[in-house]
């Protein structure tokens, strides 16, 4: 049964049936041949067939990165110098990232569907009744998938067992290959996407393009050490003239209140008929499309919707004003989809590090001027949004609360929220899951789809909000300039860099870097600054091999006075476990753990 299971785990994506492993002449009139339906041998002979298998992948990419099992999403920002998790139970790593839990499991379930489906459309394809241009086309295709999968399951789990062919029968006797020969392999498959795929202006939206792969590629040179072809890679995406940074408001609110930031992450905005030139991968987010990842009905856990309003908007409505003698005030209603962050609940709330010492400090010019962290992006501070309060108690606490420039009235201090567990010392110390700073991009504020209103008159939101539905950006063009600072940084040309990290801090209205300053914890200093919750940061941090530094130093939720299991965070949970499930099933071959599992 196990060598079954195995099968299953790495062929899961397929969309075919396999034919007879044992066939003889006499048995001949015994096959079965399909003529008017379809099945496994006639499945794959047009594009309109491939067509359909490389949506497969699409969605496969969108349930990897944003819409997986509840709570799944959230493991790309765990164990991050970002984010702190508001209860214990995600700070016991050696419950959550062991050989028989879920997360590390899911993943890799996932992941190798991604590697199997991309098998599939690679291995039909050269039989199918396509040209050979569109062979290529859809061969390229399935390669930037596969290169995909097996970039981030080198990243999570180091080197792992390359399967290059669609799997047609049982096998057993896997084994691991070097993080360094899965590096080549994805690489090899980017190349060849990056040579083969059309130009992005050739293409649909969300669609991949040669600029995605172009991007990868950068990438996992870098990982793999080869700093001059990452630059490289990564100026064919800058020299790209259908692709430029956006400088100018646009979009479907370009006419409110905002600023260019904001706008890129405004519903609508994110593909390149909005006029947006700086998507390079979007990842489709619709809502109540079938297959669209995004219900807006009264379903609560739906799997494929993405969550992310839910787990980073702060949860204001627990906020309260208490006075001496313990008379209590909520300013705030809740949930309301305003700028006080929908239907979150501030499950992960930001770093020091992120909440200020990037930004150099609430007295400095890049706090006050760089327009990622304005009031529109990144806000900290609140409009009551309460009337009885404002009415009753107005002329007391004024209209809001600025927690940069607390002035309370004599006598009364805050409750942030419920008696329950987390790090902060003290209920009144910010920021917090209740009151704090965090990204406008993760909601809409004042744009909510309809049917997500109970009362759109007081912006008030149904209680199965929490979603968040504009697209998602997989690679955005700042990564190009990111990629290619890193790359310099590395080849001793650190003034090459700053005028790389320049482009992307000029857009920002932010004070130019220096040659002096650019090293690794700059860029991925800038990396917080331009991303935040959008990028995939443990990805980021383990290609470069500064999870255990960052998190140590930032990250106070994994030191042993605070984490569940008491202990400091340790370095080989910079790798997740192999699964145990995959090696027990692996009976023909010695799969080696992860060290410290």
């Amino acid at each position: 049964m196990k060598k079954y299971i195995l099968y299953t785990l790495l062929s899961a994506a397929t969309f075919t049936t396999t034919a007879s492993l044992v066939s003889c002449d006499e048995d001949k009139f015994l096959e079965e041949k399909p003529l008017d339906f379809m099945g496994g041998d006639n499945s794959y002979a047009t594009a309109a067939d491939f067509d359909a298998a490389v949506n497969g992948l699409y969605n496969l990419v969108r349930q990897e990165f944003y819409c997986g099992s509840y709570g799944i999403m959230n493991s790309y920002l765990l164990r991050t110098d970002l984010a702190i998790q508001a209860d214990p139970p995600m700070s016991n790593l050696a419950e959550i990232l062991n050989p028989t839990a879920d997360l590390p499991k899911w993943h890799w379930e996932n992941l190798y569907k991604l590697v199997a489906q991309a098998n599939t459309v690679l291995t039909r394809v050269q039989n199918s009744s396509m040209t050979d241009d569109l062979k290529r086309l859809y061969e390229a295709k399935g390669k930037l998938f596969r290169a995909m999968a097996y970039r981030t399951l080198c990243y999570y789990y180091g080197g792992v067992p390359l399967v290059l062919e669609e799997v047609s029968a049982p096998k057993t006797d896997y084994t691991r290959a070097s993080k360094e020969e899965t590096l080549a392999q994805a690489i090899e498959d980017a190349k060849y996407a990056a040579e083969n795929l059309p130009d992005i202006s050739a293409v649909k939206d969300g669609e991949i393009s040669a600029p995605a792969a172009q991007v990868l590629l950068a990438e996992l040179y870098l990982a793999a050490g080869n700093n001059q072809a990452a630059a490289d890679a990564a100026s064919k995406v800058i020299a790209n003239p259908a692709l430029a940074l956006m400088k100018e408001r646009f979009g479907s609110r370009a006419a409110e209140e905002g600023d260019v930031y904001w706008d890129l992450f405004r519903r609508e905005n994110q593909n390149r008929a909005s006029g947006n030139t700086e998507g390079i991968w979007v990842v489709q987010i619709e809502p109540n499309v079938t297959g669209g990842a995004g219900n807006t009905g009264n379903a609560f856990w739906v799997n494929g919707d993405f969550w992310q309003e839910r787990w980073f908007g702060i949860q204001t409505g627990l906020f309260r004003f208490v006075s001496k003698d313990g008379t209590q005030l909520s300013p705030f209603l809740w949930p309301i989809g305003d700028y006080t962050g929908g239907r979150g609940i501030g499950n992960y709330y930001n770093t020091q590090h992120y909440f200020l010492t990037i930004w150099g400090g609430k007295d400095s010019y890049d706090y006050k001027n760089d327009i990622r962290n304005s009031k529109y992006n990144y806000p900290r501070s609140y409009k009551f949004n309460n009337p009885d309060f404002v009415a009753k108690y107005g002329d007391l606490f004024g209209d809001e609360i600025d927690i940069m420039n607390l002035n309370l009235p004599e006598g009364w201090d805050m409750l942030t929220g419920e008696d329950k567990p987390g790090i902060t010392s003290a209920p009144n110390a910010l920021p917090n899951r209740y009151m704090g700073a965090y990204q406008t991009k993760c909601t809409s504020p004042y744009n909510h789809p309809e049917a997500q209103y109970a009362n759109k008159s007081t912006w008030t939101l149904t209680g199965s909000a929490g979603k968040t539905y504009q697209d998602q950006y997989l690679f955005r063009l700042p990564e190009a300039y990111l990629l290619r600072a890193e790359a310099y940084v590395k080849l001793g040309q650190k003034d090459k860099a700053a005028q790389d990290i320049n482009v992307i801090r000029r857009r920002a209205h932010a004070s130019d870097a220096t040659a002096n300053q650019m090293d690794m914890d700059y860029i991925l200093d800038e990396r917080l600054r331009e991303y935040g919750i959008e990028e995939q940061r443990q990805l980021t941090l383990s290609r470069t091999g500064k999870m255990t530094e960052r998190v140590k130093k930032y990250n106070p939720y994994y030191s042993a006075a605070h984490s569940a299991d008491g202990k400091d965070y340790d370095d080989h949970y910079s790798l997740f476990p192999i699964p145990q499930s995959f090696i027990e099933a692996n009976t023909d071959a010695k799969i080696e753990q992860n060290p410290g599992y």
